[in-house]
């Protein structure tokens, strides 16, 4: 009965470590675990560096906003906005926001931008806390001259 115990909670053991283990060894368990389709539930901002994260309101346009993360190491981000041509509908913006997300050491991912996207941050961490995914960047705000912080919560919807 002991050795039964034993060679099982060893089995329990690495099963475990492989369905929640982020090391290079079970990349493909982390990939599982981000990659799918998100939905943009919050945004938060600051006003330059050194000061709060604070919730920015999202409009019904903005929670349509989607993150997909791809298996070949691409995601895609598609948004939404109210149209006043279409009586307050909402409108696919006609420019995706794409590029690459790699892991990093730890629990972590990061996403590389492509040239042409709206956004061109100098930082970004994007990491699963409680089923969600967090994407926070940081850019350089030509206007103000500060470092401007985001931060994205999306929820899996598939």
């Amino acid at each position: 009965m002991d050795k039964f115990l034993r060679t099982n909670s060893a089995r329990l053991v690495v099963l475990i470590l492989m369905v929640y283990s982020c090391g290079s060894s079970y990349a493909s368990a982390c990939q599982e675990r981000i990659t799918g389709k998100w939905q943009l539930r919050h945004e938060y901002n600051n006003e330059g560096e050194g000061t709060l994260l604070k919730e920015f309101p999202l409009s019904k346009c903005d929670k349509q906003t989607t993150l997909e993360i791809l298996n070949n190491g691409r995601f895609i981000e598609k948004s939404y906005y109210e149209s006043s041509s279409l009586a307050g509908e909402c409108a696919k913006d006609t420019e995706e926001t794409t590029g690459d997300w790699k892991k990093t050491s730890g629990n972590g991912f990061t996403f590389l931008y492509d040239k042409n996207s709206v956004v061109t941050p100098i930082e970004s961490k994007v990491s699963i806390e409680k089923g969600k995914l967090k994407v926070t960047l940081a850019y350089n705000d030509s206007d103000s001259g500060h470092k401007i912080t985001l931060k994205f919560i999306y929820v899996r919807i598939s």
